[in-house]
């Protein structure tokens, strides 16, 4: 950096980055709540993943994308890992919740 104003400058827009990380993750806690909250609905893990549904959701966040100024292209990478995340979020609880661990007892054992 070139001088003090520089810096200065510099921790204050980080200091807004930081306000601004903070929402996401206050948001982000909002949306696990929701995302649990679909999982009991669906109950089942063959009812996790909906193409269809995931497409429309793909699709408002490309508009929405356009819409603010943000890459359409990082909002959808973003959008495809997040959707990855909530789905194994919702698998996991469902699995928790039900107390039974996928493929236990099905794997038939040898006999000697």
């Amino acid at each position: 950096m070139d001088d003090a104003m520089s810096e200065t400058r510099l921790a204050a827009v980080r200091l807004k980055i930081d306000r601004v990380d903070r929402q996401l993750v206050r948001l982000l806690a909002v949306r696990k709540t929701l995302v649990e909250t679909a999982a009991r609905i669906k109950r089942y893990p063959r009812y996790v993943v909906d193409a269809d549904r995931n497409e429309v959701v793909l699709d408002n966040v490309r508009r929405w994308a356009h819409e603010f100024g943000l890459s359409i292209a990082i909002a959808e990478r973003i959008w495809r890992y997040q959707t990855e995340l909530w789905t194994r979020h919702q698998l996991d609880l469902m699995i928790h919740e039900s107390g039974e661990h996928p493929y236990e007892g099905h794997i038939s054992e040898t006999q000697d």
